[in-house]
């Protein structure tokens, strides 16, 4: 609220919105009903939505990345006046989020996982959508056991931002949840056909573009000598090796190897018998490492695979140094909070993304539980 009163969060003293990552798709929303949308993924044009809808003739964000999908989760707070808006898209997607976890916990002491990470601390003050990507990608997995053709349209959902979902065909596929499978195809390409119905063909048709020239600008330009391609904003390996001087090929090999494995891990996890909130665990936090492009805000998402490890700590026990390692990671996440580096989109020490090594060590100690389970007992167990 400090923030907030002083000017410098959602609107300035006189009122006007801030230019923020809600704003730009604010903006963007509030144009597409207009037979617009298509235009959106033009960046000369979407530059001139965003100079007359908000009042900045630079703005941080000259590409529209999301598919025409997304219009349809954002259409409700675009029809707000913009303060109301963000304010009710922060709380909407945040207890969203929060329901999801406690459904997986069933404690209401697991809200705590979400309420007291700094990545939900960023995606407050940004109105991003890491709560979005959350969401979907929890109730996917806690209803797959049970009800896999709504797992399935869940998973379908979570095709706003299909790079955290790469890993999950792999996982139905391994487990053979076919029903799962094919509701996933089936709603996603539901939604693609509404979206072509509600905003015409032409927006699929370009919409390529816009990826294409969101992926120059973050993942193939000049890094740290743009500041709108800064590589310490990308909570990803690649992201990672190029914040410490390696080339783009070196990265993307990196990444590539980090995906594949991701993706070995995945499948050892679900044809295996270990207990299924295991095998959540490890595929959500698969998602988040096995994509080249995600953000802070997008690590947000860390709380669904901490709330399936929280919930087989409750029900088997922890292990040795198993909680010893967890605290240390919010210690460092906190501290990544405060020590931004030299950019207000950056979590970092230094120069260092800090998401993919928060999550590669999650699903260590994931994986550890899995196969090792056996070999070191547990040394509590929650009554």
């Amino acid at each position: 609220m400090h923030f907030y009163w002083a000017g410098a969060w959602i609107v300035d003293r006189a009122g006007r919105p801030l230019y923020t990552d809600f704003a730009c798709a604010w903006a963007a929303e509030v144009q597409a009903p207009y037979g617009a949308a298509a235009v959106l993924y033009d960046p000369a044009e979407f530059v001139k939505i965003q100079t007359a809808l908000l009042g900045v003739s630079d703005p941080l964000y000259p590409n529209w990345p999301y598919p025409p999908t997304f219009f349809f989760l954002f259409a409700p707070f675009s029809a707000l006046p913009y303060l109301w808006g963000f304010i009710a898209w922060d709380v909407t997607t945040l207890a969203g989020c929060l329901v999801i976890v406690y459904l997986i916990v069933r404690r209401r002491a697991a809200m705590a996982l979400v309420l007291s990470s700094p990545f939900t601390a960023w995606n407050l003050l940004a109105g991003q959508s890491g709560f979005v990507t959350a969401s979907p990608l929890g109730a996917s997995l806690l209803l797959l056991e049970r009800q896999p053709v709504l797992a399935g349209v869940s998973i379908g959902c979570l095709s706003y931002k299909a790079q955290f979902g790469l890993m999950l065909p792999l996982a139905l596929a391994a487990s053979h949840r076919w029903r799962a499978f094919a509701s996933a195809a089936v709603t996603a390409a539901v939604l693609a056909g509404a979206s072509m119905a509600a905003f015409g063909p032409a927006v699929w048709e370009i919409f390529p573009r816009g990826v294409f020239e969101q992926a120059n600008l973050i993942l193939l330009s000049g890094g740290q000598d743009d500041p709108l391609a800064d590589w310490g904003r990308i909570q990803t390996v690649y992201g990672l090796m190029r914040d410490l001087g390696g080339s783009g090929t070196l990265a993307a090999l990196a990444q590539g190897l980090t995906t594949v494995g991701a993706g070995i891990v995945v499948r050892m996890v679900w044809r295996s018998a270990a207990r299924y909130a295991l095998q959540a665990a490890a595929l959500s936090s698969a998602a988040l490492i096995a994509t080249p492009y995600a953000f802070v805000y997008d690590m947000a998402a860390i709380a669904i695979p901490r709330a399936f490890l929280a919930k087989d700590q409750m029900n088997c026990g922890l292990l040795r140094r198993e909680q010893t390692i967890l605290l240390a990671l919010f210690g460092a996440c906190l501290a990544a909070l405060v020590i931004f580096g030299d950019s207000p989109y950056r979590t970092t020490f230094g120069s260092v993304p800090l998401g993919p090594v928060v999550v590669v060590t999650l699903l260590g100690l994931i994986l550890r539980r899995a196969v090792g389970r056996a070999r070191e007992p547990a040394i509590f167990v929650y009554g």
